[in-house]
C-alpha cells in the first residue's frame, strides 16, 4: 500500500527539488533518489507513518550529500561565469581548484561569507538566506554578487600572502598610566601572535577584514573575533569597515637611533644634568639613617635616586620643551592608560643592537599596600635594564617574571616579612614566592647573615623617606626649570614618523626614544668622572644594585 502512495508525491518532490536545485535536470536526479531510497526502506520492512514529512526530509538529505559531493570532489560553482568543472570525473586539477575556492571562501569577511556559504554551500535559496539572516532579498543578492567577486580577487591573490603568514613579527606592548582590571592594554595580545601581527599589519594603514585574513593566512572567521577583541580593548579603531591599529610601534631602529647623539649631550652638558643629582645624593648621605646602611644598600638607594631624580625631571623639562603634560585617557575595565609597542619583525639580534640594550631602563613602580599584618608599607622600583646582570623579576624557575601582574606585590610582602622577621604561613602570603629567595639574594635584593635570609636594599622609615623625596623633588624642579631650553632644541626633528591616519599618539610617545637613553648615558658618564659608585656594572660578572626602596 504505502509503495502505491509513493507515486503521489512525485510532483511534490520535483517541485520541492527545483526549488532546492535551480535546474530541472538536478531536480529530476534528486526527485528519483528520493523516491528510490524511500523504496529501499521500504522493502526492507520499513514503516513510514508521515509519508510526505519523510520524502521532504529524505530529499533535504539528498540534496546536502549532493552539495558535499560537488564541493569536496567534482566541482566547484558559485555562480554564473565562475565554473569550475570536472568534466572527466574526480581529478587532480579539480580538487585542487576546488581547494583553492573554498580557501578563498574562508577568507571572506562575514558579511559575504555568511551568504556565500548558504546559497552555494548549504544549498540554501535567497528567499530562505533573506528570511533568516533578516534581509532584503535585494541584498542577499548584492552580496552574493559582490562575495563572488571577492572570491575571484582573492583566488588571483592567493599566493601574495604576507611574510607575517609565515614568519611572525613579535609586538611587545607597554603603556604608562594604571592597567585595566584584567591586565589591560598588555593581555590583550600578549602571547597572541595572531593579535600581534594583526595589529602590526594594520599600522601603517587601515585594512579590512579580507585583507588582513590573507596576510596572516588564517580564515577570517578566526580572525574577526581578534580585531573585535583588540577594538573594544581600544588599541584599534574600526571606520568604513577597516581597521587601523591606535598607538605608536617602535622598530628596533626607531628606538636606537638617537642614541649616539643623546650620549654626546650627555657629556657635553654633564653637569648642568647632574648637578641637581649630586645634590640630592648629598643631602641624603649626610643623614644618620643612610649611614646606617650595608654598603650594597646604600649603593641601591643612589642609583635609585638618581634613577628618580632624572627621570621626573627630565620628564618635566621634556614636557615644557613639548608644550604640553601627557593626559592619560580611561580605558575599559578601569584602565587609565596609553599604550606603545615594540616590534620585532625578524630574531633580535643582541650582538647587533647592544647599544639599545646598553640604555634601556624601565619607569618607577610603585606598590602600595595599605595595611599588611598591622602595617602599611610601599615597594619602590625601577628597572636598570642596561646593566648586564640579573634582573630579580626574571629567575631561572620562572618564579618571578614581567607578565604576571604579581611579581611586584608579591616580591613587597615577601621583602617586608623577612624584614619583620615573621613566618609567611602566618600572614596572607602565596608561599610559592619563598621559593625565590636564593635568586633574590644573587640579584642584590636580599644577603644571607648568619645563615638567615636579610633585605639587602634600604628600609625607610616615614621620617627618612620625606627627606629622600624631599630631596628628589627638589632636582626635579631644577632640572624642569634648567632644562627645557636644552630639549626642546635637542629633540626639533627627532620625533618618530607616525602614518598620516594615526593623530591620537602625543607627543611625549612621538618624542620619547629622543631623550630616552639619557637616563642610563649620564649613569654612565657619573661612574665615569667619579661622581656615583662605579661597581663595574657593565659587566655581567658584577651584580648591579637594584634601584629600589621599601618604605614602612
Amino acid at each position: 500500500m504505502q509503495t502505491e502512495e509513493l507515486e503521489n508525491y512525485t510532483r511534490l518532490l520535483l517541485t520541492a527539488a527545483m526549488r532546492e536545485c535551480g535546474r530541472i535536470e538536478d531536480a529530476q536526479d534528486l526527485t528519483q533518489e528520493t523516491l528510490l531510497a524511500a523504496l529501499t526502506y521500504m522493502r526492507k520492512g520499513g514503516q513510514i507513518e508521515n509519508m510526505r514529512a519523510f520524502l521532504l526530509a529524505v530529499l533535504h538529505r539528498k540534496f546536502n550529500d549532493l552539495l558535499r559531493r560537488t564541493y569536496r570532489e567534482d566541482s566547484v560553482s558559485i555562480g554564473p561565469d565562475f565554473d569550475l568543472p570536472d568534466e572527466g570525473g574526480l581529478s587532480d586539477f579539480a580538487n585542487e581548484e576546488a581547494e583553492k575556492v573554498r580557501m578563498a571562501v574562508a577568507y571572506l569577511a562575514r558579511t559575504y561569507r555568511k551568504v556565500i556559504v548558504r546559497h552555494y554551500m548549504e544549498g540554501q535559496s535567497v528567499r530562505q538566506i533573506a528570511l533568516e539572516l533578516g534581509l532584503p532579498e535585494g541584498t542577499v543578492k548584492s552580496r552574493l554578487r559582490l562575495g563572488r567577486e571577492r572570491v575571484r580577487k582573492g583566488l588571483d591573490d592567493m599566493e601574495a600572502y604576507s611574510k607575517r603568514s609565515w614568519s611572525p613579527a613579535e609586538l611587545i606592548i607597554s603603556f604608562c598610566g594604571s592597567p585595566g582590571i584584567n591586565g589591560e592594554p598588555c593581555s590583550l595580545a600578549q602571547n597572541d601572535l595572531l593579535a600581534q601581527n594583526l595589529l602590526w599589519l594594520a599600522y601603517e594603514k587601515p585594512l579590512g577584514v579580507e585583507e588582513l585574513s590573507r596576510a596572516v593566512g588564517v580564515p577570517a572567521a578566526y580572525v574577526e573575533p581578534v580585531l573585535q577583541r583588540l577594538t573594544e580593548g581600544e588599541l584599534m579603531k574600526e571606520t568604513g569597515g577597516k581597521y587601523f591599529t591606535d598607538f605608536v610601534i617602535f622598530t628596533p631602529a626607531d628606538r636606537e637611533r638617537h642614541i649616539p647623539a643623546q650620549k654626546k649631550l650627555a657629556a657635553d652638558h654633564f653637569e648642568l644634568f647632574w648637578g641637581p643629582v649630586d645634590a640630592a645624593l648629598e643631602t641624603l648621605r649626610g643623614r644618620e639613617f643612610y649611614k646606617s646602611l650595608s654598603e650594597d644598600a646604600k649603593n641601591s638607594l643612589e642609583l635609585y635616586t638618581a634613577f628618580n631624580c632624572l627621570d621626573y625631571g627630565l620628564f618635566g623639562a621634556f614636557s615644557k620643551a613639548v608644550g604640553t603634560w601627557q593626559a592619560i585617557p580611561d580605558r575599559p575595565n578601569g584602565g587609565r592608560w596609553i599604550a606603545l609597542g615594540h616590534v620585532n619583525t625578524e630574531p633580535f639580534d643582541e650582538n647587533a643592537h647592544a647599544e639599545l640594550l646598553a640604555h634601556g631602563y624601565s619607569g618607577e613602580r610603585v606598590i602600595q599596600n595599605g595595611r599588611f599584618a598591622g602595617e602599611g608599607f610601599e615597594l619602590h622600583a625601577y628597572g636598570a635594564d642596561g646593566f648586564p646582570g640579573r634582573p630579580y623579576w626574571k629567575s631561572p624557575d620562572w618564579i618571578f617574571f614581567p607578565e604576571n601582574s604579581m611579581v611586584d606585590p608579591e616580591l613587597a610582602k615577601l621583602l617586608y616579612i623577612l624584614h619583620r622577621r615573621l613566618e609567611p604561613e602566618t600572614v596572607d602570603f602565596n608561599t610559592v614566592y619563598p621559593k625565590a629567595v636564593p635568586w633574590l639574594t644573587k640579584c642584590k635584593v636580599l644577603r644571607e647573615e648568619n645563615g638567615r635570609p636579610v633585605v639587602n636594599i634600604p628600609v625607610l622609615d616615614r621620617d627618612a623617606a620625606a627627606i629622600l623625596w624631599d630631596a628628589c623633588a627638589r632636582a626635579h624642579r631644577e632640572l624642569e626649570e634648567s632644562l627645557s631650553g636644552l630639549l626642546a632644541e635637542f629633540i626639533r626633528g627627532r620625533g618618530q614618523r607616525l602614518p598620516g591616519h594615526l593623530t591620537s599618539v602625543p607627543p611625549h610617545k612621538r618624542y620619547m626614544y629622543a631623550y630616552n637613553a639619557l637616563p642610563m648615558a649620564l649613569l654612565r658618564e657619573a661612574m665615569a668622572r667619579g661622581r656615583l659608585y662605579d661597581g663595574h656594572y657593565d659587566d655581567p660578572a658584577n651584580q648591579y644594585p637594584a634601584p629600589m626602596v621599601l618604605v614602612i
